[in-house]
């Protein structure tokens, strides 16, 4: 069984265009997927949308992103 933490999904990644923090509020992110601009060379890193309309494309793979936006842990 995975249960979700009872907390704000607030988490730190790191921007792949300017090589800086970026703090991402997960009650506001309405996708992410693996980066579709990916040019083949640098890490893929993942292309996070706001319920905004904004964007940002993070360092870490989508993998990464999807367990840490979980928020889930395993009970038992």
């Amino acid at each position: 069984m995975n249960s979700r933490l009872p907390s704000v999904p607030i988490v730190v990644f790191t921007d792949t265009e300017t090589r800086e923090s970026r703090c991402v509020n997960g009650l506001h992110v309405q996708t992410f997927v693996p980066n579709p601009f990916w040019d083949g060379e640098s890490p893929r890193g993942t292309l996070i949308t706001f319920a905004s309309g904004d964007t940002v494309t993070v360092s870490d793979d989508f993998e990464v992103v999807v367990k840490t936006l979980m928020g889930a842990r395993e009970d038992g």
